[in-house]
């Protein structure tokens, strides 16, 4: 009774006639807008990441502006000469407009990519691209990092990136002190500052769709202050959905510096079950495994393991940025894969994932500021592309691996023409520490479900028990390379194989969506994938979360701190319900592996009676 989906952005063959006139049509396609809230130290360190990283994929410099497109880039990644429907730049007007030729402004080589800035940006009076993000936080330390000139290695960041009226600092400065309820008591305090940011954001967008929420569950800012926005947006925008990239806690306590991320989580994920639609998980034990097992770094640091988090945040939106005819926006991303309100956390995988390819996307990054500023040229560095993270070069060639051919770059080597070729060698250095293998769209898929390439510290492999709810695989590669042929076998040998076990009360769900990659960002691999799933194993992770809880709670310690808060002032209630709450989600997670899942009712931890929030 397998349902197995076909895939986006492929059509039947046609005629070279009717090929040539259907390349030549828009996809017009409104943007639907998505704001960006960073809350806490580690929600504004990811999200200062995944900045990057769009910046890097859309060709946008550290001050904002457009990069001219590669060279021979359009052949290359095949890109259809589309223009860009919502990008209003001067150059993009005029005669040879759609004609591609070298005879066209620089700047008139973004029409040929059809990708949505607009989604997560927008453009300001002088036509330079800012983020629609808010930075929050109740210390200004990582805020200020962020907006500072340079960072840690001397490279340029992106100062007049932000919207500065979009940062918040409390005005004492002194944090929350990885208290759960003192961020949420500064939350109601600074309700109005915050919420005014948003509104302005909100009416700046044409067609707003959500808000995506940066943070972590462990802390005070990130999960106190993150909740009570929770509770706020679903109170504000109970129209627009809310998806959250939560960072939970390394498991091993002996490895944590907070002592009290038990109480601070479980209060957390109850705002979390109810008032956020889909929660993207990142297990902090999870991320460290990949680091050391995967990508051979002994001892990753926290920039390490934070951009592999925007690495993962950049792939799980790659389909809103380049849009095709399905999963072109937030909403129809999530609805296959989330079947009930309250089963909406998902885990995420990413394949292949060496230390070469993540070598090129500091590397890249670093060429792209050193075009918007020369005179840092002799400061680039190779951050994380040693085991020792901190290992720089002061004249430095770096490989760039395309389908066709191997150019390098000379990290010191600056023009004034950004559009004069990169300096070609016979021999390019290979990646470090790293071999580059042969990808296939089923070798990629099959290593998708595989266990040690899944960001959550959670048994997929156990198929008596735990089993899959929906599956949705974006495959990104160069449309010459991969074709529809390629993903009906691959889907056709993982239902042979039988290695899926899906739930038993519903159709086996695997959407797989074929998205393009971006011109400005060169890959080692010929094919990489993306996984977002949502599998009924996630119950492990509260039930771990729930164990730690009742050790510490048992014994009421560490809670003078929580009673000093006007919440927990009169009694503990508070802790009870959340607990309640997050019992409740691990027996409707367990429940999906019924038959008789559908005729059953739970009451969803808020006496409500319901399971899911309407």
């Amino acid at each position: 009774h397998c349902l197995w989906r076909e895939l986006n952005n492929f059509r039947a063959p046609c005629s070279p006639r009717h090929k040539q006139q259907r390349n030549t049509r828009p996809i017009l396609v409104m943007p639907r807008e998505i704001i960006t809230l960073q809350v806490g130290q580690c929600g504004n360190q990811i999200g200062g990441e995944f900045w990057k990283q769009l910046c890097l994929e859309h060709g946008i410099q550290p001050d904002g502006k457009l990069r001219d497109l590669p060279v021979d880039s359009d052949n290359e990644h095949g890109l259809m000469p589309i223009h860009s429907t919502y990008t209003a730049h001067p150059d993009h007007a005029g005669p040879n407009h759609m004609q591609g030729s070298s005879s066209t402004p620089s700047n008139a080589s973004h029409s040929f990519i059809d990708d949505r800035k607009d989604v997560f940006f927008y453009q300001s009076d002088d036509l330079h691209y800012i983020p629609r993000a808010l930075l929050i936080d109740l210390e200004p330390r990582v805020v200020n990092k962020l907006l500072a000139n340079t960072t840690s290695n001397s490279s340029p960041y992106h100062r007049s990136l932000f919207n500065e009226e979009n940062v918040f600092i409390a005005k004492d400065g002194g944090g929350a002190g990885n208290n759960w309820a003192s961020g949420f008591r500064q939350g109601e305090e600074h309700h109005e500052q915050v919420i005014d940011m948003i509104d302005r954001e909100s009416d700046n967008s044409d067609s707003l769709e959500g808000f995506v929420l940066c943070h972590s569950i462990a802390g005070g800012t990130g999960s106190g202050m993150g909740s009570y926005l929770l509770e706020a947006l679903n109170d504000h925008f109970p129209k627009k959905m809310t998806q959250t990239y939560s960072v939970f806690p390394n498991w091993d306590q002996t490895q944590s510096d907070v002592v009290v991320q038990p109480y601070n989580s479980v209060l957390t994920l109850k705002r979390l079950t109810l008032n956020a639609d889909a929660v993207v998980v990142l297990d902090n034990t999870a991320l460290n495994r990949i680091a050391v097992d995967r990508l051979r770094i002994p001892n990753p640091t926290v920039d390490q393991l934070n951009s592999l988090v925007a690495t993962i945040m950049a792939a799980s939106t790659t389909t809103l940025r380049y849009p095709g005819y399905m999963n072109n926006d937030l909403i129809g991303l999530m609805a296959s894969l989330i079947p009930t309100p309250r089963c909406h956390f998902l885990m995420t995988g990413y394949t292949p994932l060496s230390i070469g390819d993540y070598y090129y996307q500091n590397q890249n990054y670093q060429n792209l500021n050193q075009n918007a500023n020369s005179s840092v040229g002799n400061n680039a560095t190779t951050a994380a592309a040693s085991s020792d993270g901190d290992a720089s070069n002061t004249d430095t060639t770096i490989p760039i691996y395309t389908s066709n051919k191997n150019t390098s770059y000379n990290a010191n080597t600056h023009s004034n023409n950004p559009r004069k070729p990169a300096t070609a060698t016979s021999q390019p250095p290979p990646p470090p520490s790293s071999s580059i293998r042969k990808t296939t769209v089923l070798d990629v898929m099959r290593r998708l479900c595989h266990h040690d390439n899944i960001m959550v510290s959670a048994n997929t492999r156990n198929t008596t028990s735990s089993c899959y709810i929906s599956i949705l695989n974006i495959i990104q590669a160069d449309p010459t390379d991969v074709s529809p042929t390629q993903i009906h076998k691959a889907l056709h040998r993982l239902r042979e194989r039988q290695t899926l076990r899906f739930i038993p009360w519903g159709p086996a769900s695997i959407q797989v969506a074929l998205a393009r990659r971006s011109p400005y960002v060169h890959s080692a691999h010929r094919v990489t994938g993306f996984t977002l799933f949502n599998h009924t194993s996630m119950a492990e992770l509260f039930e771990r979360l729930l164990s730690q809880y009742d050790r510490i709670r048992r014994r009421n310690a560490f809670l003078d701190n929580y009673r000093r808060e006007p919440m927990f002032q009169d009694n503990l209630d508070e802790f009870e319900s959340a607990r309640e709450t997050v019992q409740c989600l691990v027996e409707e997670y367990r429940a999906c592996e019924r038959v008789d899942y559908n005729k059953l009712e739970y009451d969803g931890g808020d006496g409500s009676g319901k399971s899911g929030r309407e």
